[in-house]
């Protein structure tokens, strides 16, 4: 339909588009009877770089950091409501390693602000811990742990052996099996064979509760003396099988149901 300008019709559209470019302006405030305008003499409420540049980060909420991280809106949703709507719907603790495919799907975000908020939240975990690199020792349980903690948060059982050297420094971590929420079955063949492969001294064998309790199950003290064993037959030491969680680490070190 065309409006006549002039026309009932067409101020009330051309109100609604003012309104819309106001709200994405932040220049309108949100009330109960709709939306209304400031006056000359009232602030705006002061926008999350301003905030942040005047009181630090940590002043702001958390729907206010994302919303920096998403940067301009949408022409269907400003970057704060985008952000608002994320929080509300995805604690932080989850967003924090949720797929962008995922993050992608949800109003306002997209493939864009998806990768910029994973790669945001991957800066701060590199910032925030310090995984062993390779040529570092890696047998402290705590160490392993640090190194493999981003399988904790896997939606699936995966099974990972980490490679060592002969004094115990790492060489590289390899994921030999993946299984369902529960289970990943492995066999001692494929568990060692990366190091055989690659002539390893050592391995480390680690494996994901997605749980989140890292607490080890019958078929895990099973699985766990099939593979010493195994590991002594091939030469291949066997220093520990940790399991990671997203509430902690279990080792059968530090648990006195390993020596090595």
């Amino acid at each position: 339909m065309t409006w006549t300008p002039g026309s009932a019709g067409w101020t009330i559209r051309r109100r609604a588009r003012t309104e819309v470019h106001a709200i994405q302006r932040g220049t309108w405030l949100a009330s109960p009877m709709g939306m209304i305008r400031p006056s000359r003499g009232e602030a705006t409420p002061e926008l999350p770089r301003e905030r942040l540049l005047a009181a630090g980060p940590r002043a702001l909420s958390d729907a206010e950091l994302v919303a920096l991280v998403l940067g301009t809106g949408t022409a269907r949703m400003s970057a704060r409501a985008a952000a608002l709507s994320l929080v509300e719907a995805v604690p932080v603790a989850e967003l924090a390693w949720a797929p962008p495919n995922a993050l992608a799907a949800r109003p306002g975000i997209g493939m864009a602000r998806a990768a910029a908020i994973a790669a945001a939240f991957e800066l701060g975990r590199r910032g925030a811990w310090a995984p062993p690199r390779r040529g570092e020792r890696c047998l402290d349980p705590g160490r392993v742990h640090e190194l493999m903690r981003h399988a904790a948060f896997a939606e699936r059982e995966c099974f990972h052996v980490v490679l060592l050297d002969v004094r115990g420094r790492l060489l590289r971590t390899v994921q030999v099996a993946e299984g369902s929420l529960s289970q990943c079955p492995v066999s001692p063949r494929d568990a060692l064979r990366p190091a055989v492969r690659e002539g390893a001294h050592g391995v480390v064998f680690v494996h994901n509760h997605p749980s989140g309790d890292p607490t080890p199950s019958p078929e895990d003290l099973d699985l766990t003396d099939r593979l010493r064993a195994a590991a002594e037959v091939v030469g291949v030491l066997a220093r520990d099988h940790v399991i990671v969680a997203t509430g902690g680490y279990y080792s059968f070190v530090e648990a006195g149901r390993w020596r090595r």
